[in-house]
């Protein structure tokens, strides 16, 4: 019998069905980023299931904004900052750019130490409706466009089995083991979500 899911994660199940919280999963040693597909519908890119490089999403975010964003990203993935947070700008395909709030946390390093597997959490706290357009936005999707990742961050989060899945056992204890690890990323996000709905 399944286990009863708890108020917050039913939350920010609703959440990333909707795209109102997108959820990635960046490995930077292949310099590949997976975004969850509703989040990526929401700014308008095409593949939404698809992996994309990560200089494919750097591009878009604000000049004024990226060079403060890596800082944070990067002094996290050092071990100088405990978790990743930022708040930039990020070019959508037909809505502008859009002010995204981020977070996220290293969840697997190398022997050396290096990152190598991070995920995290992105709201979009603009005002104005998200309107994308269809095609492909402009700049380059990078050579590893399409490549997918071992069970994605959000294939993790999803409840519905998928039937192309060839070790669903494998499923609940690496979901289990994210969950642990970042399940407070996810209910700040909720909690931040929530707080823009309230008039």
């Amino acid at each position: 019998m399944p286990m009863q899911q708890q108020p917050f994660e039913i939350r920010w199940r609703q959440a990333i069905a909707a795209g109102e919280l997108g959820v990635w999963d960046l490995r930077p040693e292949l310099e590949t980023v997976h975004y969850s597909p509703q989040w990526k519908q929401r700014l308008g890119f095409p593949a939404p299931h698809s992996a994309d490089s990560t200089h494919f999403w750097r591009c878009r975010v604000h000049p004024e904004d990226l060079q403060g964003m890596l800082a944070a990203l990067r002094a996290h993935a050092q071990g100088s900052q405990p978790g990743y947070e930022a708040r930039f700008r990020l070019r959508s395909n037909g809505s502008g750019y859009r002010l995204v709030h981020s977070r996220g946390r290293v969840i697997a390093r190398c022997g050396e130490g290096r990152a190598v597997r991070m995920v995290g959490t992105m709201i979009d706290l603009t005002e104005r409706p998200s309107t994308p357009q269809d095609g492909l936005p402009q700049g380059p999707r990078g050579v590893m466009e399409g490549l997918p990742l071992d069970l994605p961050f959000h294939q993790l989060l999803d409840s519905e089995a998928d039937p192309a899945d060839a070790q669903p056992a494998r499923r609940a204890p690496e979901r289990d083991r994210l969950l642990a690890l970042v399940g407070d990323l996810l209910q700040a996000s909720v909690e931040q979500l929530d707080g823009l709905r309230r008039p």
